[in-house]
């Protein structure tokens, strides 16, 4: 999991959760959810804390801007 970006889309797939009840959880609407999911915002700092909180610090803060691991950083070695 280290070296992986969990996206939140990902989480809410494996976790079985809607946005429509994430959004609950976390205190914002599904439409924000959606948003944030589909790369169009990064989420303020308070919605940025409740979803890691909320995902088990499986999705970061990395995750929810869109910094990974640097190109050949997984594979260690190939060429891209």
């Amino acid at each position: 999991r280290n070296s992986q970006i969990m996206k939140l889309g990902d989480w809410l797939r494996t976790n079985g959760m809607t946005a429509v009840r994430f959004a609950e959880e976390v205190g914002t609407t599904p439409a924000t959810i959606s948003r944030v999911v589909n790369g169009q915002v990064v989420p303020r700092r308070a919605l940025m804390a409740a979803i890691i909180e909320a995902t088990d610090r499986q999705v970061t803060a990395g995750d929810l801007v869109g910094i990974g691991p640097a190109p050949g950083e997984r594979d260690r070695g190939g060429k891209a």
